[in-house]
This record gives structure tokens, C-alpha cells and sequence, in this order.
């Protein structure tokens, strides 16, 4: 005699919250404060700001490759075994970092890193909570993406200051302690790739009484991965992806543009921490606007806001005025790290969403390895900047009439998506 499983409704938020310690800690503390050690580096082994980016560039490109079979995987292995595994080996390299006594040898750590840290980090958060969330998928994935750059504008200051005052060692073994105590909790009993009918649990947004045959088949919709590859969405998506990375790759950079201008580290962390502050905000209001608006207008109000911010770091070189360029500099990150990975979800289906997003993910850090170092290599020629912040501006518009074309054409289409209606 079978019995109906009690719905466990608590167990799609558990995700969540997973999720959003995932960006936090992950995202805002391994990613977002890699540029503030460029000048420590720069000074401690004597070499240029192009070979100290270097690190970072093999890092996106190990990264990259790991997203060819990244998607895949957590599909046919138990995503909590995974993600675990790859925190213990990004707070490794970071302890283990602090140790370093040679330039090399980050280059061969960060290697380490990129193919640990993007599937927890860049590639869990958006698949899981599409998994686990049929309704308000763009507001969970905004809040829980976007609180990365919360993590960021937290740990920036933080980081400079254990780097100005302790010395970028103490400051690289106490991040890779806090990886492994924050993350791995969460990572073990909470990031489950998806919901399991038969033990009670459905995606938030389905009926207490559906049966698991309509779970099954409505997570089931959507295009197949290789029939995705040959779409002129996946196309315009992918062009879009690697061409942001211009200004995307700009981030890490932040803080050594500020330094130019005669700021203190801690000042231009301060800068950092006004764009992380405004990618939280940006990830998370393109998220609810997402779920509420036509695409189109929301990527179009995104682009403005970025260029605003760009522009304002490339003209303004006070405190204030710094940080509010780079507040709204960080919004427009929204349009990147939230809005495309919506736009590939609701382009193609859940059906392979976490393949087709990975491979589209991986061009994006094929370029983000490529242009990190090329800002790096600028501005030893030129000694500024301007030349990567003037390109990123014009970038922008490209990338976001790329998108706006993408979702136009795209070949699924959910009846029940909210943007869907608005046509």
C-alpha cells in the first residue's frame, strides 16, 4: 500500500539560502577581491601589472574548460558531493597561496582555482534555483546572485585593509579558512541538483497535488542542447557574452584605476565596494523587473545605467563622485550576471538549461581570461585605462541590442512565463 509523500515546502528556500551563501562568501569573496592584491603582488615579486593579471587570465581559461562538462556533471553526480569538493579545493589554494614565494606558482594555483571554483560559483546558483523554482525565478535569481556583490562591497574594504595592515599572506590564508567554514555546511546538506517527487519535494510554483508524472514532464520541456547550439539565439547569446567581458574583465581592475589617480588602496577599495554594492542592487531589481517587465525595456534601462557608470569613472576623479560612477557601474553588471542567464533559461527551456548554460558560460570566461590581461598589458603601454573603459562603453550598446535580438527570436517559448504574457 502506497502512501503520498508529505510536500515539503521549506525545501526549495533551503536551496536558496544555499544559493545565496554560495554568492556571498563565494562569489564576493573569492572572485571580487582578486584585483586588490595586484599592487602587493606587483611590489613583493617585482614584476608588471600584466603578469600579476596573468593568474587571473589562466584562471578564466581553466574556468572555462571545466565548462564544456561542467553542466553535464552535476547532472549525473550528486551536485552536493561536487560543490563540496571544489570549495575544499578553492580555499585550499588560497591557504595554501599564502605560502607562495614566486610568481609562478600562482599561476599554477590559479589554474587550480578556475577549474574548482566556477561550478559551485558561477554555474550552481542560476541551474539549481531554476530547478527548484518555477515562479519568481527571476526574483529568487536576482537575490540570490546579487548578493554577491553584498559579499564584495563587505569584503573589499575588509581584504584591503588585512593586506595594508597584515600583509596580503595573513590576508590569503584567512580567506581560504572562511571558504571552508562558510560554504561547506551548505554545500553538503543543502545544494541537491534538483527536487525529488517520490520524497515530497516539488519546485516552488507547483500545485501541493500534482502528480510526479506532470513534475516530471513540465521540468522536462524545453529544446534539446544540440538542436540550441544551431539557433541564432545561442549565437547572438554567445557573441554577446564574450564581447561584454570588455568591461566585465574591468572589475578586477577597479581599484589599480583609482590607485592611478593618487587614491590609497583603501580608497580605491572604497570605489570597489560602490560597484559591488551596485551589482547586488543591479542583480537583484533586474531580477524582479525581469519577472514583471518586457525584456527588452529592462536590458535597454540596464545598458544606460552601466554606460552612465563607465563613463563616470572615466571623467571623474574624486572620492564621491568615484564611488557613485562605480555604484552605477555595478548596476548595469545586472544586464551580465543575472539578465542573461534569465534570457538563456526562458530562450531554451529547463529541459538542458544547465548545459546550454555552461557552454554559453564558458565563452564568456574564454574571454574574460583573454581581455583580464589584455587591460593589464594597456595599461603598462599606455599608463591609464581610458583606452579599456572607452572601448567597454561602446561595447555595452552592441552587447545589449545583441540580447534584445536573442529573446525576439528565441525557440521556446513557456506559456506560463510572465514575460511571455506581455508580448
Amino acid at each position: 500500500m502506497s502512501t503520498t509523500p508529505q510536500i515539503k515546502t521549506w525545501r526549495p528556500w533551503l536551496v536558496f539560502a544555499g544559493c545565496c551563501v554560495l554568492s556571498f562568501i563565494g562569489f564576493g569573496l573569492i572572485v571580487n577581491t582578486q584585483g586588490l592584491y595586484f599592487t602587493a603582488l606587483s611590489e613583493e615579486f617585482g614584476v608588471g601589472r600584466s603578469q600579476v593579471a596573468l593568474p587571473l587570465s589562466i584562471e578564466q581559461i581553466t574556468a572555462a574548460i571545466t565548462m564544456l562538462f561542467a553542466g553535464a556533471l552535476l547532472k549525473k553526480i550528486d551536485s552536493r558531493i561536487i560543490i563540496s569538493i571544489c570549495i575544499v579545493l578553492s580555499g585550499g589554494v588560497f591557504i595554501l597561496g599564502s605560502t607562495f614565494t614566486a610568481i609562478w606558482q600562482f599561476d599554477v594555483a590559479f589554474a587550480i582555482l578556475g577549474a574548482a571554483y566556477v561550478i559551485p560559483i558561477a554555474l550552481t546558483p542560476a541551474v539549481l534555483l531554476s530547478n527548484w523554482f518555477q515562479k519568481k525565478l527571476g526574483t529568487v535569481m536576482g537575490i540570490g546572485m546579487g548578493i554577491s556583490g553584498i559579499g564584495g562591497a563587505i569584503f573589499n574594504p575588509v581584504v584591503s585593509n588585512l593586506i595594508t595592515t597584515q600583509g596580503w599572506r595573513t590576508a590569503y590564508l584567512i580567506t581560504g579558512i572562511a571558504v571552508l567554514v562558510c560554504i561547506l555546511p551548505f554545500s553538503i546538506f543543502a545544494l541537491k541538483f534538483a527536487p525529488n517527487p517520490a520524497k515530497g519535494e516539488l519546485p516552488y510554483g507547483y500545485e501541493a497535488q500534482a502528480d510526479n508524472d506532470a513534475t516530471t514532464a513540465a521540468t522536462a520541456q524545453g529544446i534539446d542542447a544540440k538542436k540550441a547550439f544551431l539557433t541564432r539565439t545561442f549565437i547572438f547569446l554567445s557573441v554577446a557574452i564574450i564581447i561584454q567581458q570588455f568591461s566585465n574583465s574591468l572589475l578586477q581592475h577597479i581599484s589599480a584605476h583609482e590607485v592611478q589617480y593618487g587614491f590609497t588602496l583603501s580608497q580605491g577599495a572604497l570605489v570597489m565596494t560602490g560597484t559591488l554594492l551596485g551589482a547586488a542592487a543591479g542583480k537583484m531589481l533586474i531580477g524582479i523587473l525581469l519577472d514583471h517587465l518586457k525584456p527588452a525595456i529592462v536590458i535597454s534601462i540596464f545598458t544606460c545605467v552601466g554606460i552612465l557608470g563607465w563613463g563616470g569613472l572615466l571623467f571623474s576623479h574624486m572620492q564621491v563622485t568615484s564611488i557613485a560612477a562605480g555604484l552605477f557601474a555595478g548596476i548595469g553588471q545586472g544586464f551580465v550576471l543575472v539578465g542573461i542567464p534569465w534570457i538563456i533559461r526562458n530562450s531554451f527551456g529547463p529541459k538542458d538549461y544547465s548545459t546550454i548554460l555552461s557552454i554559453i558560460s564558458m565563452f564568456g570566461s574564454f574571454a574574460n581570461a583573454a581581455l583580464t590581461t589584455l587591460h593589464g598589458t594597456l595599461f603598462d603601454a599606455t599608463g591609464s585605462y581610458v583606452t579599456s573603459i572607452s572601448g567597454g562603453i561602446v561595447i555595452y550598446v552592441l552587447a545589449a541590442a545583441l540580447v534584445i535580438a536573442a529573446y525576439a527570436g528565441r525557440p521556446y517559448h513557456d506559456n506560463n512565463a510572465i514575460a511571455d504574457s506581455k508580448q
